[in-house]
């Protein structure tokens, strides 16, 4: 079994708010589309965007969705997915709650998935060195708290890449 599916099926997703409406309950199902699939056409009509956030604006769901993309990005994925999952991971640490999320005591989601986004940084550092460095780069810009490190791999990639 992958562990990102073991991930997907450890959080209540129907206890918690999407950005579409409805409770996260579907997430399961969008979620296991995209591991899954192995073209870009497999991924049609399945996406995370205006279920984790909305134009930016997080919703509950986001920061429980964070360890399964991370988990995910370990593995076997179409390289479309795995871009989908970088950005996404993007909007996540550079968001912040939408307006309902904060009247519902909800107002540091931004905070919650940059955490959680930290606790799988090497698998962000590992993204960088082997094909996807700009969208990687892109997350550590902002999670990353150790400048030097987050340097040295920059300077380090592009040095390889000369």
């Amino acid at each position: 079994m992958r562990t990102s599916l073991l991930e997907l099926a450890r959080h209540d997703w129907s206890a918690l708010r999407c950005g579409c409406g409805q409770s996260g309950a579907h997430l399961t199902e969008t979620f296991r589309r995209l591991l899954d699939a192995r073209s870009t056409q497999e991924t049609v009509g399945y996406t995370l965007e205006n279920h984790l956030e909305v134009q930016s604006m997080l919703f509950e769901v986001a920061p429980h969705a964070v360890p399964v993309m991370l988990t995910a990005l370990g593995e076997d994925l179409h390289d479309s997915v795995r871009g989908h999952f970088l950005g996404m991971l993007e909007y996540l640490v550079t968001g912040e709650s939408h307006q309902s999320e904060v009247e519902a005591g909800r107002p540091d989601l931004e905070e919650e998935c940059t955490a959680a986004v930290r606790e799988g940084i090497w698998v962000l550092y590992a993204e960088a060195v082997s094909g996807h460095a700009e969208a990687a780069f892109d997350v550590l810009e902002y999670v990353d708290e150790n400048e030097e490190r987050l340097a040295y791999y920059r300077s380090a990639l592009a040095r390889r890449l000369e």
